[in-house]
């Protein structure tokens, strides 16, 4: 029992978050249009749509939008990538991974 209320919990979540998604998509790329690159000295938390994120920013054609990070040092959030599919990568210090949600949008988390 305990099993079937962890499962209805764990799928509950990701409607919740894929509503929360369809609803802040278009203030998302309004933001993301404009958004700038990153300075790398302080994050700037940001209410966009039904999302608070902890900072957004531009590294070059990708821009992220960070929801938080797991333990500390790992970043996760959403991707909007209009030229390109952005790239799994697995370099020395991070490896990223991209998972595609709808258009140019992608599920986006580092792991150090």
């Amino acid at each position: 029992m305990l099993l079937i209320g962890a499962a209805l919990v764990s799928s509950s979540c990701g409607f919740v978050d894929e509503k929360r998604f369809a609803r802040s998509v278009d203030s998302m790329e309004k933001a993301a249009r404009i958004a700038e690159p990153s300075d790398g000295t302080r994050e700037r938390p940001q209410a966009i749509g039904s999302f608070t994120f902890d900072d957004v920013h531009r590294e070059g054609d990708l821009v992220y939008f960070k929801l938080g990070d797991h333990s500390g040092v790992d970043p996760y959030g959403y991707v909007w990538s209009p030229k390109r599919r952005p790239i799994d990568d697995a370099e020395d210090a991070v490896a990223s991974s991209f998972e595609h949600v709808q258009g140019h949008w992608y599920r986006w988390s580092d792991s150090y």
